[in-house]
């Protein structure tokens, strides 16, 4: 695994006179062979394939872990009184934690190494579970979620990196990983959550099974040696010194270049995973209501299609520059919406599923394309700063819209609120379609 364990005694620190450095947190694959001095608890030489496995192995765990909850919030609202209102607060308090971690230190594992920030974010994300487990009160779930987004956003960044570093030479096939692993995390968590829950009060099982997983993997990321065997790995680069001033926050800001296209990304992240956020928030108790079942797997399938259908779009389909494809699939992200307002309007269960599937694949296509030329047209020399700026963006759209909809839930319905966000999301995604296709200046 690239960068992943500390360098031991290997330069002197009086090579760098008047300059702090520190040895631990050298990256590895940085150092000549010959000043390496391995730790004794590095010692496993895995190939490649297992360090890539290892990677997406601790991002998919702690993406289905943060999601495992999704089709446990109408019991959790039962059984502790909960309204519609809390939940939705119970999911916002998940991004508010992480948005503030992935600004600050995103960018840390640049110059601790990669394991330095995925090590302690798969123990930080068993911690989550474990308070979540023993969590009998309101503010004992929002410390479990806020420890978990403390734990997603100290590895996002690092995570994606990594797989960059150990796939040098097949940089579409790191980028794919990265966006099965975050997107399939995100989709798969409320299924297993609603196939492993049972009981009145499932939450210690579910989410103690899952914290032993996390420990367990942690086993394997502790021993793996720290560089990797073969030639085909990063080439080696005089070492960096890591001083405070490298570990400040990040200053976000807008780009310089590209900023037309930064917008537009951000837009449509905003608009996507605003939508996202309700359908993991509400979807449970909305399909329950439109289905009229009490199933755990219902509600978790209705969540689960969205964004299952969104990753496969993003997985399947190659990214695009043509203006008029993007503005198809943020047209078809409008009319998978306004399926959805049919189908509470009417009471017909297949326009709930027709409109999900509809819905996630056009934000696929758009929103990856946006991304990926948003990435592309963006300074090099600013490009981490500028990237964690239109995250920030994003994740900020599961946040205050969702607590707005559970709001109105409390006023008007929990079908009226959903219906009126959805017309709403449908009607930014139209803007955004017709911005995309207004030609520049």
């Amino acid at each position: 695994m690239a960068d992943l364990s500390p360098a031991g005694a290997g330069l002197s620190t009086a090579q760098y006179a008047g300059r702090r450095l520190s040895e631990a947190l050298l990256p590895l694959e940085l150092a000549p062979r010959g000043q390496l001095q391995l730790a004794a608890i590095s010692r496993w030489n895995a190939l490649r394939g297992i360090r890539v496995g290892l990677v997406a192995a601790g991002l998919l765990l702690m993406l289905i872990g943060a999601n495992l909850v999704t089709p446990l919030y109408p019991a959790l609202q039962q059984r502790l009184g909960l309204t519609p209102l809390d939940t939705t607060i119970l999911f916002t308090v998940y991004v508010f934690a992480l948005v503030p971690v992935l600004a600050a230190v995103g960018h840390w594992s640049d110059h601790l190494g990669r394991r330095a920030m995925i090590l302690p974010a798969v123990a930080l994300s068993a911690v989550g579970d474990v308070v979540f487990a023993s969590a009998g009160s309101f503010w004992q779930l929002a410390a479990g979620r806020a420890v978990q987004g403390m734990a997603v956003g100290l590895s996002t960044g690092a995570a994606g990196a990594a797989l960059g570093d150990l796939l040098p030479d097949r940089p579409t096939l790191a980028a794919k990983l990265t966006l099965a692993c975050s997107a399939g995390g995100v989709a798969l968590g409320p299924l297993v959550g609603a196939a492993m829950a049972s009981g009145a009060n499932p939450l210690p099982g579910l989410f103690l099974a899952h914290a032993v997983a996390l420990l367990a993997l942690c086993v394997p990321l502790a021993l793996v040696h720290p560089r990797m065997p073969g030639s085909v790995r990063p080439p080696a680069s005089p070492p960096r010194i890591t001083t405070p001033a490298h570990l400040r926050p990040q200053r976000l800001r807008l780009p310089r270049s590209g900023r037309r296209e930064f917008l537009l990304a951000s837009g449509a992240g905003f608009v996507s995973y605003a939508v996202f956020g309700v359908y993991l928030a509400l979807a449970p108790a909305f399909s329950s209501t439109l289905l009229h079942t009490d199933s755990r797997m219902a509600g978790a399938a209705v969540a689960a299609l969205l964004l299952g259908s969104s990753a496969a779009a993003q997985l399947l389909v190659p990214p695009t520059s043509d203006r008029v494809v993007v503005a198809a699939g943020l047209t078809g992200l409008a009319v998978g919406l306004g399926l959805l307002t049919v189908a509470a309007a009417t009471g017909t269960p297949a326009l709930l599923f027709v409109g999900s599937v509809v819905a996630g694949v056009s934000q696929g296509i758009a929103f990856r394309s946006l991304f990926t030329t948003a990435v592309a047209a963006l300074d090099p020399a600013r490009r981490g700063s500028e990237l964690s700026t239109l995250w920030v963006i994003v994740y900020l759209g599961s946040s205050a819209p969702i607590i707005a909809v559970g709001a109105l839930t409390r006023t008007y319905g929990l079908l009226t609120a959903v219906t009126g966000f959805a017309l709403l999301a449908a009607t930014a995604s139209l803007a955004l379609a017709a911005a995309v296709l207004r030609r520049r200046d």
